[in-house]
C-alpha cells in the first residue's frame, strides 16, 4: 500500500472519530524509546514518507503539511541516518495496530512489504554503509602484506589508504606552473621576453588564410571576456586557464564543449569499482563495503575527489560524432576528418585523431602537437571549479577521474599524447610533472602504462631521487607487475649518477631476478657477449615488457662507463646467481584480468595497460611484439583503445553520469544517434566530396 493511500485512510479516520487517538498508545512501547516524541500530537503516517521521497525534498514536504496538520517526530542525533529510517518505518508500523478503521488484511499487507524491504536491505544486493568504527577492519589483514603481491586484483585491495597516503608526494606536482612548459624553458635559458611568448603562442594549429586568421581576431575583439593579455581568459568563468593559452587560430565561442561534474556520493563511486565483477554468483555485499569503506576513508582522511567529464547533449556535438564515426569507424576518410574541423573545431575525438593522422602521413609534429593542445583547452576551459581548485593548487594527488568513462578516457588519451609532445621538446621536467598527473588520475588502475614511462622522462629531467623514492614507494611494490623495466634499471642508473656503486649492485641483482630475459637481451644487443646463454623461452608479456625498456635504453645509458659497468655485473649475475624469483608464474599473476582484456589465447596474459602504452606509444618494435589477433579486436581504436567492459551488466547510476547511458562503461557509439549516422553516410555516398564539410547540423 503506498504512503498515499495510507495518508487517506487517516484522513477518513480522523473524519470518523471526534479526537484524536492518545499520544500514551505509541509511547507505551519500550522498544522504541530511541525516539523522543514530542508533547503535541503526531501524524502516524509521517514516516512512510521515507519510502518515496527523501528527507530534503521541499516540493514533497510541501505536500505533507497540506494532507495533515501533525508534524513528524524530531530527528535525533544518536544513530547513523539509514538506521534510523529503518526504526522509523518499524514504528510507524506500530502506530498502524493503534489506528482504528485499518483492516487486518491491509496491516498484514503493510507489515509484510516492510519485512520484505527489510530483508532485501540484509541481502547481498543491499548497498548499507559500514559503520565507522568497523572501517578499519576492512584494510588490516592487506596492510600486513610486506612482500609485492604476485597476483592482481581487480580491485588492487593491497593498495590500501594508508599505502596510498604514503604515496601522495609522490603523485603531486607541487605547483601548478610545473605544468607550464614556458616555466621550464625561462629555467634553462633564462626569463624570455613578453614578446618571444606570445609570439609562440600565437602560432597557428594549421594552415589558415590571413583573411579568415582576421574574422578571428575581429570575433574574439567582440566576444567579451576572450583571451585577455595574459591569453587565459574564457567567457562564462572568471577562472583563468591552466594548462594552455588561447591561439589567434582559435574560434572564440562561449559554449563550452563539454560538461564535468564533481561525483561526491559514495555509493555511486562504487560502481565504478565494481563493473569488472566476473562472477555473478558470488555475494557482493563484503566488497561492497570494503569499496564504500575505501572511498569514506580516501575522501574524509586525504580529501581525495572524484570528477567526470561528460558530453554536451546538443546538435551539433551528435552530429560531430556521427560524422567522426563515419569518417573513422566506417569508411576511414583523413580528408573528411579534416573538414569536421571546420565545421566542429572543438570536438575532442576529432582533435587528437586528426593530429595523428597528420603524423603517420606527414610527419608534420609541429601541427600535430598544437592540434593536441588545442584538445587540451577544450579540457581546460571546462575544469569544474573544484577540480580548478585542486589543480591551482599543484594537489594532483587528490583528483580522481575514472577510465571507465569514455570522456574521461579522452582526457586521458589528450596527457599522453602531450607528454609525447613535451619529450620531443626536450621539456622533460614538464613531461614527468603530467606523467605524475597522469598516473595519480587512478593510481592503483594506472590505465595508460605510465609505469612504462615515467622513468625515462624523471632519468632526463635528472630527477635521480625521485625515481629511488618512487622504485621504494607502495607504487612499486604492492604488485610485483608494479615495478615494470623501466624502474628496475632506471633506478640502478639513478644511483650510479649519485655515485652509490654498491647500493647500485644490490639494486642489480634485484633487476636481474626481476626480469632474467630483460637482463639477457641488454647484453645481447648492447654488449655483444657470447659467454652468457639463455635457454627460456619468454613470454608474450615478457617480450613486450622487454622491449618497452629497450627502446630506451640507448638514450638513458648514455655515458660508456656506466654501460660498461652494467654489463659487467650482468654478466657476473648471470655466472653465480641463480634466479630465483621474476617471471615465475605469469599465467597466475594475470589471471584476473583476463576478462578485462578479453583475450581468447590465455597464453598472451598481457595486461590491458601494457597493451594500451603499446599501441599508444607509436613505437613499431613494441607492437611487434604483441600478439597479433590483438590487432583484429573490434574495441581496438586508436582513438579509444581496449576500452573497459562492465561484465556486470545493468549497473545503473543515473542522475550522477551524464551523457547517453545509464551503463556504467560507455563508448562513443554510446553517444551517436543512429538517424544522423545514417545521415552522415548517406551524405558521403551521394554527395561530392566538396559538400561534405557544409552539412547542416
Amino acid at each position: 500500500m503506498s504512503s498515499r493511500q495510507l495518508r487517506k485512510l487517516e484522513r477518513q479516520r480522523l473524519e470518523n472519530s471526534a479526537t484524536p487517538e492518545p499520544q500514551e498508545d505509541v509511547d507505551d512501547k519500550p522498544q522504541f524509546n530511541v525516539l523522543n516524541p514530542p508533547a503535541k500530537s503526531f501524524n502516524a503516517f509521517a514516516f512512510l514518507n521515507d519510502d518515496d521521497v527523501d528527507d530534503n525534498d521541499d516540493g514533497n514536504e510541501d505536500e505533507d503539511k497540506s494532507d495533515t496538520q501533525y508534524q513528524p517526530l524530531p530527528k535525533t542525533e544518536s544513530k547513523p541516518k539509514k538506521k534510523l529510517k529503518k526504526l522509523k518505518k518499524l514504528k510507524s508500523a506500530s502506530n498502524i495496530k493503534q489506528t482504528e478503521g485499518n483492516s487486518d488484511d491491509e496491516l498484514d499487507k503493510v507489515l509484510a512489504e516492510l519485512e520484505k524491504e527489510r530483508a532485501f536491505k540484509n541481502s547481498s544486493q543491499a548497498q548499507e554503509l559500514v559503520d565507522p568504527e568497523e572501517e578499519e577492519d576492512w584494510e588490516e589483514e592487506y596492510d600486513i602484506s610486506n612482500v609485492p603481491v604476485e597476483h592482481c586484483d581487480v580491485d588492487f585491495k593491497f593498495f590500501t589508504t594508508k599505502r596510498l597516503q604514503l604515496s601522495l608526494s609522490l603523485l603531486s606536482i607541487q605547483d601548478v606552473q610545473n605544468l607550464d612548459p614556458d616555466y621550464e624553458l625561462q629555467a634553462l635559458f633564462g626569463k624570455l621576453s613578453m614578446e618571444t611568448i606570445d609570439d609562440a603562442n600565437s602560432t597557428t594549429s594549421l594552415a589558415i588564410s590571413p583573411e579568415v586568421l582576421q574574422q578571428f581576431k575581429k570575433i574574439a575583439r567582440l566576444t567579451r571576456g576572450w583571451g585577455g593579455k595574459d591569453r587565459k581568459s574564457v567567457p562564462g568563468t572568471s577562472r583563468k586557464l591552466l594548462l594552455t593559452r588561447i591561439k589567434d587560430d582559435y574560434l572564440p565561442t562561449t559554449i563550452k564543449p563539454m560538461t564535468m561534474d564533481e561525483i561526491s556520493a559514495p555509493e555511486p563511486l562504487v560502481e565504478y569499482f565494481i563493473y569488472k565483477e566476473t562472477n555473478m554468483n558470488e555475494p557482493k555485499l563484503e566488497r561492497f563495503h570494503y569499496e564504500i569503506s575505501r572511498l569514506k576513508k580516501e575522501s574524509s582522511s586525504l580529501g581525495v575527489t572524484y570528477f567526470e567529464f561528460g558530453k554536451v547533449d546538443s546538435s551539433s556535438e551528435k552530429a560531430a560524432d556521427a560524422m567522426f564515426i563515419d569518417a573513422v569507424v566506417l569508411y576511414p576518410n583523413p580528408e573528411v576528418l579534416m573538414r569536421q574541423l571546420q565545421t566542429n573545431p572543438y570536438h575532442t575525438p576529432t582533435l587528437l585523431q586528426t593530429a595523428m593522422v597528420l603524423l603517420r602521413q606527414g610527419d608534420n609534429k609541429l601541427a600535430a602537437n598544437s592540434l593536441i593542445e588545442k584538445a587540451l583547452f577544450t579540457f581546460d576551459r571546462c575544469f569544474h571549479p573544484s577540480f580548478h581548485t585542486l589543480l591551482a593548487e599543484g594537489k594532483t594527488e587528490l583528483i580522481r577521474l575514472p577510465y571507465c568513462r569514455f570522456m574521461n578516457r579522452q582526457f586521458y588519451l589528450c596527457l599522453f599524447r602531450y607528454i609525447i609532445g613535451l619529450g620531443e621538446r626536450a621539456t622533460f621536467s614538464t613531461g614527468t610533472a603530467y606523467c605524475k598527473w597522469l598516473l595519480a588520475l587512478s593510481p592503483a588502475e594506472d590505465p595508460l602504462g605510465v609505469r612504462y614511462f615515467i622513468d625515462f622522462y624523471a632519468m632526463k629531467a635528472e630527477q635521480y631521487k625521485y625515481i629511488l623514492k618512487f622504485v621504494e614507494s607502495p607504487l612499486a611494490t604492492t604488485y610485483e607487475h608494479w615495478l615494470t623495466p623501466g624502474l628496475a634499471f632506471s633506478s640502478v642508473l639513478a644511483l650510479l649518477h649519485l655515485n652509490e656503486k654498491e647500493k647500485a649492485k644490490e639494486r642489480l641483482k634485484l633487476a636481474y631476478n626481476r626480469f632474467p630475459y630483460l637482463s639477457y637481451k641488454l647484453l645481447e644487443v648492447h654488449s655483444h657477449q657470447d659467454s652468457v646463454k639463455f635457454k627460456a623461452t619468454p613470454s608474450a608479456c615478457e617480450a613486450v615488457e622487454a622491449e618497452t625498456y629497450l627502446v630506451r635504453f640507448g638514450a638513458l645509458w648514455e655515458n660508456a662507463q656506466h654501460r660498461q659497468w652494467l654489463c659487467d655485473g650482468l654478466v657476473e649475475l648471470f655466472n653465480t646467481q641463480t634466479i630465483t624469483s621474476g617471471q615465475k608464474n605469469k599465467k597466475s599473476m594475470f589471471s584476473a584480468l583476463q576478462d578485462m582484456l578479453g583475450l581468447t589465447n590465455v597464453e598472451h596474459e598481457i595486461p590491458s595497460n601494457l597493451v594500451r602504452f603499446a599501441i599508444l606509444s607509436g613505437e613499431g618494435r613494441i607492437m611487434a611484439r604483441l600478439p597479433q589477433d590483438i590487432f583484429s579486436r573490434d574495441d581496438m581504436m586508436e582513438y579509444d583503445p581496449l576500452p573497459p567492459k562492465s561484465s556486470n551488466v545493468g549497473g545503473s547510476i543515473d542522475g550522477i553520469i551524464g551523457g547517453g547511458g545509464s551503463a556504467v562503461t560507455d563508448v562513443l557509439m554510446d553517444y551517436v544517434d543512429p538517424r544522423l549516422l545514417s545521415q552522415a553516410v548517406e551524405l558521403r555516398l551521394t554527395a561530392p566530396p566538396e559538400a561534405w564539410s557544409d552539412e547542416e547540423n
